[in-house]
This record gives C-alpha cells, structure tokens and sequence, in this order.
C-alpha cells in the first residue's frame, strides 16, 4: 500500500483509543549558541562623517610669512617692511641721489603664503587615514555577521497495552540548524554598510586638503588638546571619534551567547504518539504476516507426510479433507449451541428468580 493511502485511511477512532491508553512522555531540548555582531562602531563613524565631511570642505588655513634679504634685482615687491627694514639698516643702501632718491644694494623680501599644515588639520589627515584601515581591515573579517547555531534533541518514551500485548517505543531525534541574522539599517546589509563608509573615507582621503597634508608628519596620541580642538563642534566630534577608535580598535566587536533550553511541547507530543502508533499497527501487520505464514507452514507439512506416509489419490484425500472439515465445523457449531444453550437458561433462570423477588415485595 502507498504511505499517503495509508495516512489517509487511518481509522481516526482506533488512533483515539491507542493514545488514551498510552503513557507517553517527552523531552525537548534546544542548545542554542547566538553570535551577535557589534555594530555600534560603524553607528559612531557614520554619525561623525558629516563633521569631517565640514572641516574637509573648509579647513583651516594659516598664513606663513618668510622674509628674506636679497639683492635688489631679485627683489619682486617691495613692501612697507621692506622700506622701514632698509631705514634700520643703511648698510644694505648703495647710494643716495642729490634728488634724494635711494638705490638699495639689498632690500628685505617679504613673502607670505597660505598654508593649511597646522596641527589640528594633521590632525584630521591622521584621523581619516586611521579610519579607512580600520574599516577595510572589519570589511576582510569573516566574522562580522550574526548567526544562531540550534541544537534540537527530542527524547520520546511510550508504552501502550493492546489485546494482543504491550508495545514500547524509546526515540531519540537530533537535528541542527544554522540560522544567519541579516541584520539591516535602513535597508542596508552591515557589508553595505561598510563598504559606503570604507567609499566615504577613500573620498576623504582623495580632496585636495588630505593630499596637501601627504608630506606632514602624522599626529599621534596623546592629541594635544588645542583651543580648537576643545572648542570647534566639528573638532570636538572628530576628537570624539579618534578615542572611540582607540578603544575600540582592539577589543573583539563580537559576543557569544550560549543557552540551553528544555521544554515538554504536547504538540510534539502528539505527533509522536501518532507516530506510535503508525509504528505499533506496521508491528502488529508483520506479526499477523508471520501468523499467516507459521499456518501454512503446518498444514503444508501435515500434507507431505500423509501423502508420503501412505497410498491414497488426489480424489480420495480431497474428500477424506472435506469430511474432516464438516466434522470439525459440526463440533464447532455443537459447541457453540451448547453455550448459548447454557447461557438461555442463565437467563431464563434468572428472569424467574427476579419475578418471585418482585411477588414477595408486593
């Protein structure tokens, strides 16, 4: 018979009556190992960004001025310093006309040009640079998703009594399920999420003000706390951001939680049951299969040895089989005439006592 014929005309009365009658019980146990990914790191840097992105676009500049003594062919501009320099020193004059118009031998050269190598914007370079590692180095790490690894172990036990005996069943069922924790923030994967940091940081470090910064020195901690760095909002979140980093640079951004969980879950429980009894009724099946066979068996011996043990024709042993059989059929129904003859005067005998009970009561 097909397994879904089977299931589908199993008598749901008989499968009542097996599971009243059946003491069952269950055990389930779920080891569950979560690992839950850190991301408030990349929360820390996503809020900062704009703030770079602000010191970026409109870094601060300083003003370096050189002054020089050169001759006064090679003088470009000749300022107000210049003029009051020359006045302090007469030596550098070369001659002085009857006109009074002066020839200079010298003249103080003052050259002034705007610069952005202050500490506070290597600062920023150091902090961009230290930033675009850290992120590509999460962005290598195998480890940054979330997961939950289940164990789940069920432990059944069931005995039943039937008439024709005493069925007992002991399962164990193990299974294991790795479940991956998409973790998203405002539709964004933690990949995506790095990678568009790690593309932020790159653009940084591609504007005209970080490449300017290429041959300064790097800052290191302890950063110096300048009134700008103190003070500016767009610094002080930047300072905010380097000592997160350095705290955080280190430590492992995962965690790992372990729980073991028990339950005795009757939904399951009677699934099992059910199972039970599929198992019972396939046992019972082979046992009647096995009955079946064991009688053929007999009467395919008796057979061979009578027709072995003496000289008698197919005819003859058809009808000396057939008379045994209305001989056997005829004490049967004797039998049976018997005990129903018995039980009619049971009762018969009992209608009359329960009629002379009732007489006397009257």
């Amino acid at each position: 018979m097909d397994i879904v014929d089977y299931i589908n005309n199993l008598d749901k009365e008989e499968i009542s009556k097996f599971i009243e009658t059946t003491n069952s019980d269950i055990r389930v146990l779920q080891d569950i190992e979560k690992k839950v990914s850190d991301t408030s790191w990349m929360d820390m840097i996503e809020e900062c960004i704009p703030y770079l992105d602000n010191i970026i676009r409109n870094p601060r500049r300083f003003i370096v001025q050189e002054e020089n003594i050169v001759p006064i062919e090679k003088a470009k501009v000749v300022t107000e310093e210049s003029i009051r320099h020359l006045a302090q020193n007469t030596n550098l004059i070369q001659e002085v006309h009857d006109d009074g118009t002066v020839i200079p031998l010298k003249l103080l050269n003052v050259y002034r040009e705007e610069t952005v190598d202050l500490y506070e914007n290597r600062f920023i370079k150091s902090l961009v640079d230290n930033l675009y590692m850290f992120v590509q180095n999460k962005l290598n790490e195998s480890d940054q998703k979330s997961y939950a690894k289940i164990k789940n172990t069920v432990t059944y036990s069931g005995t039943t009594k039937l008439k024709n005996g005493e069925f007992k069943i002991n399962v164990s069922l193990e299974g294991n399920t790795n479940d991956e924790v998409n973790e998203k923030k405002d539709g964004h994967t933690i990949e995506e999420r790095i990678e568009h940091i790690r593309d932020v940081l790159g653009a940084f470090r591609n504007s005209t003000f970080i490449k300017s910064l290429k041959e300064s020195s790097p800052v290191r901690s302890p950063i110096r706390k300048t009134n700008v760095i103190l003070k500016e909002p767009n610094f002080i979140k930047a300072l905010e951001l380097w000592e997160y980093l350095e705290k955080n640079n280190i430590v492992p951004m995962t965690s790992i939680e372990k729980v073991t969980k028990e339950s005795k879950d009757i939904a399951i429980k009677d699934k099992y049951d059910l199972g039970f009894y599929i198992a019972s009724d396939a046992l019972k099946e082979h046992k009647d299969k096995e009955d079946t066979v064991y009688n053929e068996a007999i009467i395919s011996k008796l057979i061979n040895d009578f027709v072995f043990s003496g000289n008698i024709s197919d005819k003859e042993f058809k009808s000396l089989v057939n008379k045994e059989f209305k001989e056997a059929s005829k004490r049967k129904e004797k039998i049976l005439n018997s005990i129903d003859g018995k039980f009619k005067d049971f009762i018969d005998s009992y209608e009359k006592k329960s009629k002379k009970a009732f007489a006397l009561l009257k």
